[in-house]
């Protein structure tokens, strides 16, 4: 039984902000992090959290011994050139690639704008994204005018303009509803990221009542 005061998405960096206050080094902080992040049901992650040597070292670290615990990888690409000494504007250089590839790799839900799906996945069309991956993840891409595009649970669809006033709420709360009901992302045992199709009025109900919010 998961613990009451966990919740059922964490935000890994916002926990290992937390650590770092006792924490140094890359194992003392997957050791304090791994009781909080093994008993949730979804780890948030950003492309920010590449940036700093010890937080990437500590999130690969705590990704190979969190997925086997059936912890589901939520990740936001949330790019921003000045974390990494950019220019505003900027696309993400080769290296920022590299390093991102195996996030996207091992992610059962992603969620970015137009703009970034170009500069990440070379395509802002969320069939051609969930296809490029192995694991077929979940995506949901979110345009500043308040407007969605999603791959989910085996279907596809849009959401008209201003829908959302937030797009990092409106992950936030995407990612909660699929934690309560995951079968909207895969059934039959399944998992998130399979191709099996979820039921259409439950997916929408999932995606305006996260617009909602």
């Amino acid at each position: 039984m998961s613990d009451p005061h966990i919740p059922t998405v964490v935000d890994f960096s916002a926990l290992f902000n937390e650590a770092c206050a006792s924490h140094e080094t890359p194992e003392g902080l997957v050791e304090n992090l791994m009781p909080q992040v093994s008993k949730t049901s979804w780890l948030l992650i950003t492309s920010n959290s590449l940036v700093e040597a010890t937080e990437s070292t500590t999130l690969t670290m705590v990704l190979e011994r969190a997925i086997p615990h059936g912890v589901s990888i939520a990740l936001d690409v949330a790019w921003q050139p000045h974390s990494w000494g950019l220019e505003p504007g900027s696309q993400p250089p080769p290296e920022v690639l590299r390093r991102f590839l195996p996030l996207a790799q091992e992610a059962a839900l992603i969620h970015c704008t137009p703009e970034e799906a170009d500069d990440f996945f070379s395509s802002h069309d969320p069939l051609a994204i969930h296809s490029s991956l192995s694991q077929r993840p979940g995506v949901a891409i979110t345009g500043t005018d308040g407007s969605v595009r999603w791959c989910l649970g085996g279907r596809m669809g849009t959401m008209e303009t201003r829908m959302h006033d937030d797009q990092a709420s409106f992950f936030s709360a995407l990612i909660k509803s699929f934690a309560e009901h995951p079968e909207l992302l895969g059934n039959a045992g399944e998992g998130p990221g399979t191709d099996a199709a979820a039921d259409p009025d439950g997916l929408t109900d999932a995606l305006r009542s996260a617009a909602s919010t």
